[in-house]
């Protein structure tokens, strides 16, 4: 009996774990939603000054990703970007260059679609 029940705690732990790993995908977010199309989407690089360490990438993704409709944030303190990829309907340059001077750094450049 305890065979048993140690084989049904695994299965049930092996389904929990799956359901959760599954429940978490990096997509963005409201990419299968009707209202998001794919033509909504766009991709920025902005350059930025300030940034002298990971700590520095970490603030800026922290603070960006809080604005509505960003579905992914890169950035690099050694080559001075980051790269944001959002919804338009939801966000702007703007908003994004906004984040990142309340932040603390300043964006000195700005090329969509890369």
């Amino acid at each position: 009996m305890r065979n048993v029940l140690n084989k049904l705690m695994v299965l049930v732990t092996a389904s929990v774990l799956l359901i959760a790993c599954n429940s978490n995908k990096s997509a963005p977010e409201n990419e299968s939603d009707d209202a998001a199309t794919a033509a909504d989407w766009v991709e920025v690089v902005l350059n930025v000054d300030g940034m002298t360490c990971d700590g520095c990438e970490n603030a800026i993704k922290a603070g960006v990703e809080n604005l509505e409709g960003i579905a992914t944030v890169e950035s690099s303190h050694e080559e001075g970007w980051t790269r944001v990829k959002y919804d338009a309907s939801l966000t702007t340059v703007e908003e994004i260059e906004g984040k990142i001077t309340e932040t603390g750094y300043t964006v000195v450049g700005v090329k969509e679609g890369s």
